[in-house]
């Protein structure tokens, strides 16, 4: 209904190059019932599960199909600043993830028989029968950083499970997600099933208003799932706590790296994971390890390998061959990110950065950073910062390490490079995440 529309950005030049709908209150509200009539009248949550499991197979199959994937990798690209190969892996995992839910769903939900005692030690059980329905419309809002690849986590599921879903993706990066609509639809998905609706928030549009609080403000919604940021999930709250409605988050990270001493025989491979778990997709990760703790013994060795590869680093536009690292997702964010960095050196850290070539000026690009001597009350250390900049220092003992990584409000993942496998198994259970990686050896 509403004539209102976003403009779609190139991170690389800084340039429109599409369009996108601003959905109003009465786009968002069609939306919604179109789900919702869907979920009761259709009969979608009563087909067998291996019918909608079909249908997630084909979605799968079109993903892979090399004139689709072709097209979802460079509009993906350009779209959100992601290098080409990264947003060919991203693809994978999109079609992977249909698969894995086509082939784990139907097992699941399949009845359970249990026999349960009386409890009294007689001979009289009891029967009893465990049958898991769907829930019905789930409202799903979607970050910018992996646009395609969240959506498919959160909309594979759903689907599978016999929900019906009202998508909608980060006004920064939606056209594989309004992609991702035509693709179900051409995979036989029914009518309501999946609804795809774009637009901002209220500051993008003069006189606008916001089309995520439109969604999540919705009475017929009976789940919410979102990804992004702290605060916006507390608005994702304050919106379902009175509606007693169940509301998935997942928000940001600040992980931590700790290498103990017993890494130097595999110094290059801890270097090699240092880089990609800050400077993949431009540092803009919920779990990038942005604080990388190591033990003093190490710490001369690391810096200078890491920075050395860090000089072999190819920032550049998003569509060339062999770039490594692309363009944060706006100019917001790259102001961000530069002001986290400016902040950082007057809290009186050192910066080694990257000189980027002067042709990248007139897009979204930061340099690859490492801050050294970083103090750990510097917002820097403490915040997340959703760029390519690294904090380094170093620790004494594995306590210190230990309570240097916990020492943050966030919890979602840390990793721990050591080759002494009682160690690695005491420290990660020390370790306040939700995720932790460890590893010994290449």
């Amino acid at each position: 209904e509403g004539k209102a529309r976003l403009p779609v950005i190139s991170p690389a030049d800084g340039k429109e190059f599409a369009s996108i709908p601003h959905a109003s209150a009465s786009d968002v509200h069609r939306a919604v019932a179109s789900a919702r009539k869907c979920f009761d009248e259709s009969g979608w949550p009563q087909q067998d599960p291996e019918a909608r499991a079909k249908i997630l197979r084909l979605a799968a199959a079109k993903l892979r199909s090399p004139e689709v994937k072709e097209a979802l990798c460079v509009i993906e690209s350009r779209d959100c600043g992601k290098p080409l190969s990264e947003s060919e892996g991203d693809l994978g995992v999109c079609a992977d993830t249909f698969d894995y839910f086509a082939e784990v769903a139907p097992r699941h939900l399949q009845p359970e028989e249990l026999t349960l005692p009386d409890g009294e030690g007689g001979a009289d059980d009891f029967n009893a029968r465990i049958e898991r329905e769907a829930l019905g419309v789930v409202g799903c809002i979607t970050p910018w950083n992996y646009p395609l690849m969240q959506a498919v986590l959160k909309v594979a599921p759903a689907l599978a499970a016999g929900c019906t879903v009202v998508l909608k993706p980060s006004p920064l990066a939606s056209l594989t997600c309004l992609a991702l609509g035509e693709i179900m639809a051409d995979a036989g998905l029914p009518a309501g099933a999946l609804n795809v609706i774009t637009g901002g928030p209220p500051e993008q549009l003069e006189g606008g208003s916001s089309t995520g609080q439109f969604l999540i403000d919705h009475d017929m919604l009976d789940k919410v799932s979102f990804t992004g940021s702290a605060f916006a999930g507390q608005k994702m709250l304050e919106s379902s706590a009175p509606r007693l409605r169940p509301t998935c988050l997942e928000l940001g990270g600040k992980s931590a790296f700790l290498i103990f001493e017993d890494a130097e025989e595999h110094l290059d491979a801890v270097v090699d994971w240092v880089m990609v778990g800050i400077f993949q997709g431009s540092g803009q990760v919920c779990s990038a390890t942005s604080r990388v703790l190591v033990h003093e013994s190490l710490e001369a060795k690391l810096a200078e390998r890491l920075m050395l590869k860090v000089r072999t680093l190819k920032v550049g536009h998003p569509l060339e061959s062999g770039t490594m690292m692309g363009p944060v997702v706006s100019q917001a964010q790259q102001q961000k990110v530069l002001g986290a960095m400016q902040q950082a050196t007057a809290d009186g850290a050192k910066a080694e950065s990257l000189e980027l070539p002067k042709e990248l000026s007139q897009g979204f690009f930061v340099p690859p950073t490492v801050l050294f001597n970083l103090p750990t009350n510097s917002h820097a250390w403490t915040d997340e910062i959703f760029g390519p900049v690294l904090a380094l220092r170093s620790f004494k003992t594995e306590d210190e390490a230990i309570r240097l990584a916990n020492d943050t409000s966030y919890g979602l993942a840390n990793a721990v490079y050591s080759s002494d496998p009682a160690r690695r198994k005491r420290v990660v259970a020390q370790l306040k995440s939700g995720v932790v990686w460890g590893e010994g050896s290449p």
